[in-house]
């Protein structure tokens, strides 16, 4: 079997002891790990909840996370595979979020990050954004911005179409 450079060990290590926090002390409504541990732990799975009292309550977005091999000098990159209406997600699911970019600190845990992305459900920033109609209706008509949210929701997120 070959050797690893010391880099990749450390690299897995770092993701090794992410998955085990997150599987000890998992965030509420949300959830990662990574697709294939014993083949590929640069790749993972997530999924977040809908907060309650939004208008993505009852919906499951999936994400995946990539970890490039500079981690965690370097962020992850994720991306919501379910489409979801929101100011800070376009619609490809490229995520707008400071600590992702240009705020990442190699201190921060996947779990942090997870954390951070239900928040951003809960209270969008509406300074920046991604998908320009979400934003528009959500800085001009909270209401009709709600109703949209929701109807995407309903239409890619929730399971048996409830």
């Amino acid at each position: 079997m070959p050797l690893l450079p010391l880099f990749i060990v450390a690299f897995i290590q770092r993701l090794t002891i992410n998955f085990r926090e997150i599987q000890k002390n998992p965030p509420p409504l949300c959830y990662a790990e990574p697709e294939d541990p014993s083949k590929n732990m640069f790749h993972w799975i997530g999924w977040i909840d809908g907060p309650n009292d939004t208008p993505y309550a009852g919906g499951q977005f999936r994400l995946t996370i990539d970890f490039p091999p500079e981690f965690p000098f370097k962020p992850p990159t994720i991306r919501f595979i379910t489409p979801i209406f929101h100011p800070n997600i376009s619609t490809k699911g490229e995520i707008c979020l400071d600590i992702l970019h240009s705020q990442w600190s190699p201190a921060l845990t996947v779990r942090a990050l997870l954390i951070s992305l239900c928040s951003m459900l809960t209270d969008p920033n509406p300074e920046h954004g991604l998908n320009r109609d979400a934003l528009k209706l959500y800085r001009e008509d909270q209401k009709i911005y709600n109703e949209t949210a929701r109807e995407w929701t309903e239409k890619y997120a929730m399971k048996n179409g409830n």
